[in-house]
């Protein structure tokens, strides 16, 4: 018998056990690279190195012509020529709004990915409750797992679309489930093909690599579930809600620029890789064995009993890989209960359709550079259901399988707690390769200017022009505007300073005094404070 008031309970001591791990030290370091395109697009209307007409040297400019509403046909280029073409558009709009009404820090820009990835504890847990409504400890196992998921706790702290694609594809595949998943096929709830419709919407506008949990999903339906023509006919026309708008993005929208950035960006890298030669963990030759190595972390980071276990071992953790997923493949088998063994059956079709993809795309661009786990992150849900099943199962067996899973689990446990203790201190990190950043330096540039301005000053900013790859959009270029767009992002609309951008400074904000008099307000060390 379920105890509901002690089950309560322990849920809100994990969600908020989750909360503290993902908003520990949200704001205490700048805003990197990726994370300025995304703040840019969403709040500013402006992608990276845009707005050239206005900024471009020689003429100058103020924080009211930044802001100067420019209707929906620039947000749509901006977006269409920034952040892979309009691939972030749910979370960019949620950006938008968090900027509306909590401000424009990077904490504030960051809790989009915190709410989205709280939002996903609880379907899992959620989700873990429908499934067996008789059992306690299944539901707040799930749960535990998912709070101390290194990836979810690192990639909450990124204002980035990762954890917002992750609920939408979590949600979406949870409302399949109850559409093809029951015993009864033909009894389809409006309100489960209504929440498929919208959550396969909102995932496709939040990273288009979703629609490959679209496709897994179609597997499925056709290939597993056996459903009916009725239940097939009803999802392939309830797809068209979702397919329609998606598809004349892609062709009429800001989406119709993907796949020429893509081959820019594909371009670019193996130029850079036969010039340079490879930067290990990133731009490296998709031969046979740096695939292999590839695949084997993203497919160990997924489970919770194999996480980090190459990195650890090497090929010991090549060797035990494999041995967990042969005990998968025949736990799974073994299972009776045939819905049972259709989830598990599924969500191993989500985790590996993605790395598939991602083989096969690498092998299509001659570099590794897009292979990595959060391009296929959207099997995580289903490799914490997958390891929590597996630990139920063995924890049946005799006393000495019970007692070393057990190890094996509180083993575990320790060490991705110890992933996640980087991200606090912004030592060397996994996921990402951002480290020693201080406080964003933007929002203190501005707030120097506004203390020291006067009429007749003009602002200075630098120009560093030093492109580490030479994309479409970058070619032909008078200047880098990028550190005048990320200060006057942190200005009002409302002001009227003066600036320019001087193509003689490479690092310097200067202030310029209507006497002639220069005022350093900020040097960024030859890129030091440029994350």
């Amino acid at each position: 018998m379920v105890n509901k008031g002690r089950l309560f309970l322990f849920f809100l001591a994990l969600m908020f056990l989750g909360a503290f791990l993902r908003f520990y030290h949200i704001n205490s370091f700048g805003l990197f690279g990726d994370e300025k395109q995304s703040a840019l697009i969403a709040v500013a209307n402006t992608n990276y190195g845009g707005m050239g007409k206005l900024l471009n040297p020689p003429a100058t400019f103020t924080p009211s012509d930044f802001w100067e509403s420019r209707g929906i046909k620039s947000w749509l280029d901006a977006d269409a020529r920034g952040d892979v073409s309009g691939n972030s558009l749910v979370h960019d709009m949620m950006l938008k709004l968090f900027s509306i009404l909590f401000g424009k820090s990077d904490g504030a820009l960051r809790s989009v990915s915190v709410f989205f990835n709280l939002l996903t504890l609880w379907l899992l847990f959620y989700w873990a409750r429908r499934q067996k409504p008789n059992q306690e400890f299944w539901p707040l196992g799930i749960l535990l797992l998912a709070v101390i998921e290194p990836f979810f706790v690192i990639y909450s702290q990124q204002a980035r679309n990762y954890t917002t694609s992750i609920f939408f594809t979590t949600a979406s595949n949870y409302f399949f489930w109850n559409m093809v998943g029951k015993r009864d096929q033909n009894n389809t709830k409006p309100r489960d093909l209504a929440g498929w419709i919208l959550t396969s919407l909102c995932a496709l506008f939040s990273t288009y690599l979703t629609a490959l949990v679209l496709v897994g999903q179609f597997i499925y339906l056709i290939v597993i579930s056996k459903s009916t023509w009725s239940k097939i006919k009803t999802m392939a026309i309830g797809s068209f809600a979702f397919l329609v708008p998606f598809v004349s993005w892609m062709y009429w929208g800001p989406g119709q620029y993907f796949f020429d950035y893509q081959k820019d960006a594909g371009k670019q890298y193996l130029n850079y890789l036969k010039l340079n030669g490879p930067v290990i963990g990133w731009i490296e030759e998709s031969n046979l064995i740096n695939l292999f190595k590839k695949s084997v972390v993203i497919l160990s980071d997924i489970f919770f009993l194999t996480n980090d276990l190459y990195r650890r071992h090497g090929k010991f953790g090549v060797i035990l890989l494999v041995f967990f997923l042969f005990l998968v493949g025949t736990w799974v088998t073994k299972i009776k209960e045939k819905n049972e063994r259709n989830f598990y059956i599924f969500g191993l079709i989500q985790i590996f359709l993605p790395v598939l993809v991602l083989i096969i795309t690498a092998i299509d661009a001659g570099t590794t550079t897009g292979f990595f786990l959060r391009y296929a992150s959207f099997g995580i849900p289903f490799g914490i259901f997958i390891s929590a099943g597996l630990i139920e199962y063995l924890y049946k067996s005799n006393i000495w399988i019970k007692g070393l899973c057990l190890l094996i689990v509180i083993t575990q446990v320790y060490f991705l707690i110890f992933q996640i203790k980087p991200l606090y201190s912004d030592s060397h990190q996994k996921y990402t390769f951002s480290e020693n950043r201080s406080k964003n330096p933007y929002p203190l540039i501005a707030e120097k200017i506004i203390n020291s301005y006067q009429p007749g000053d003009t602002v200075l900013y630098p120009s560093k022009m030093n492109n580490f790859l030479n994309a479409k959009n970058l070619q032909g270029r008078v200047a880098d505007v990028s550190d005048a767009q990320l200060v006057n992002l942190y200005f009002n609309s409302e002001l009227k300073f003066v600036q320019k951008i001087d193509t003689i400074y490479k690092d310097s904000v200067i202030l310029k005094k209507k006497d002639g008099q220069k005022i350093l307000i900020f040097d960024f060390k030859q890129g030091k404070y440029r994350f």
